[in-house]
């Protein structure tokens, strides 16, 4: 009785054990360890290969698939399991839609293949069969084989000829040729319309030609794709006249009649109620925008020679921190030393040294002291502030102005007003100042070497 009791209990144990193992290996892609050996247990079906409709990937039906193989929280644990990535979650299409996965080499070989395939030069393989019918083949029988119609299969999938693909403003000017330039000038208006004095009509001196009516204006009447020769369909249109009708022939004549008289069609801009706009001209494509600055060399923009400049590389660490911390703090720094600026402007005004005018410098001129005999008030109330230097045309007074450049042009008004309060003529008085700009005791000690 025991014995049969043992063996009823043993041979429960080992059913188990059997139904566990049976459990685990229907299960796909699990790992099965058994006592002498380790098993893959595969999907019977992920082997065989499957036959893609439309040349897309589902990714909704991949991730659900992935998320269908993963381990339950039942499911005993058989270690860390590496998961292919997701090609769907990456962004390679530079924010556009679909995904790329192809290479253009990938491309070409497909595009051979498929090519071989529809010369007979290649088969389908056996299993091919056993999924239905392509796509393709389904919606053959609409194909009315025009090469410039657009494939519906092939809206909304890119490749990555798309991203290399470019508008027509988007062309580079270092290698394409200026698609706003009209080289064949043919059927354009020659040149544009002249007043009498020989100046083009509509412009400006300040911001330039405004005439709509230009160069770029074509002449003659512009065909619509209706009515051109190359793309006409005269079953989408109603005729004019009926087959036969003698008046085809005079409408042709009028027609050409029309086309050779280059009349500029124009119409009135509701925004532009005065000027006359035409209604065809070449497109204006424009130029691309420049995101940078051309590279330079870190020199740029300096004045000091470089031979001059200062090695930081041979320094050690203390004297290089401590010499560009001299000039930070120096009023000229490095790359404007002492004398550059103030030689330019001596340059700048060598031309009125050479022809000797008295404007802009404190230079004397001839004073008639009859008439300083008569300004003398005047010059009393501004003391020292100003100094009398010339008196031009016996109506216009220099002075040399020492007073607060704040005040220059209230000073000059008042003392317009001194000279003529002592009864002399006055039509200007001018303050000389020379380089000064700036007040360097109230404008924070920094003298400002400009012209005056």
């Amino acid at each position: 009785m025991k014995n049969q009791r043992s063996n009823l209990l043993l041979a429960a144990i080992c059913l188990t054990i059997e139904s566990a193992s049976a459990f685990q290996s229907s299960r796909p892609g699990r790992v099965v360890r058994g006592s002498a050996s380790t098993m893959f247990a595969e999907d019977p079906d992920s082997s065989a290969p499957k036959k893609k409709a439309s040349g897309k990937k589902n990714a909704t039906t991949k991730k659900a698939s992935h998320a269908a193989a993963e381990p339950s929280e039942d499911s005993p644990y058989l270690g860390p399991e590496v998961e292919t990535p997701d090609a769907f979650q990456f962004d390679l299409t530079g924010g556009r839609p679909g995904a790329i996965i192809e290479t253009e080499e990938q491309l070409m070989e497909k595009a051979k293949i498929f090519e071989e395939i529809e010369s007979g030069e290649r088969d389908y393989p056996d299993w091919f069969n056993k999924y239905g019918t392509l796509e393709e083949e389904i919606l053959a029988e609409y194909d009315i084989d025009d090469p410039d119609a657009i494939d519906a299969s092939t809206l909304g999938s890119y490749d990555i000829t798309d991203l290399q693909a470019k508008l027509d403003y988007e062309w580079d000017p270092d290698v394409d040729e200026d698609p706003n330039i009209i080289r064949d000038t043919t059927g354009f208006l020659e040149e544009t319309e002249k007043d009498e004095e020989g100046v083009e009509v509509g412009y400006d001196p300040m911001f330039g030609p405004s005439n709509p009516v230009d160069t770029r204006t074509k002449l003659g009447a512009a065909e619509s794709y209706m009515i051109n020769e190359k793309t006409r369909d005269p079953k989408m249109v109603t005729p004019q006249f009926y087959e036969g009708d003698p008046e085809i022939a005079f409408n042709e004549d009028f027609v050409k009649f029309r086309k050779s008289l280059e009349v500029i069609e124009t119409y009135t801009d509701e925004f532009l109620p005065d000027m006359v706009v035409p209604r065809h001209v070449a497109t204006w494509v424009g130029y691309p925008e420049k995101l940078s600055y051309p590279k330079k060399k870190y020199t740029n923009n300096r004045f000091t020679k470089e031979g001059d400049l200062t090695n930081f590389d041979a320094m050690t660490p203390f004297r290089a921190r401590q010499r560009a911390t001299e000039l930070a703090r120096a009023k000229n720094a490095e790359w404007l030393p002492d004398g550059v600026s103030q030689a330019w402007h001596k340059s700048e005004r060598q031309i009125y040294e050479d022809i000797g005018t008295l404007v802009g410098s404190f230079r004397k001129g001839e004073i008639d002291e009859d008439v300083k005999e008569l300004i003398q008030p005047a010059l009393k109330v501004l003391g020292s502030c100003a100094e009398l230097l010339s008196i031009e045309n016996e109506t216009v007074f220099r002075f040399h102005y020492h007073g607060l450049m704040k005040n220059k042009h209230g000073m000059a008004a008042w003392t317009e007003t001194l000279i003529r309060d002592c009864g002399v003529e006055v039509t200007g008085v001018v303050f000389e100042t020379g380089f000064r700009k700036r007040d360097p005791a109230y404008d924070g000690g920094d003298p400002y070497y400009g012209l005056s």
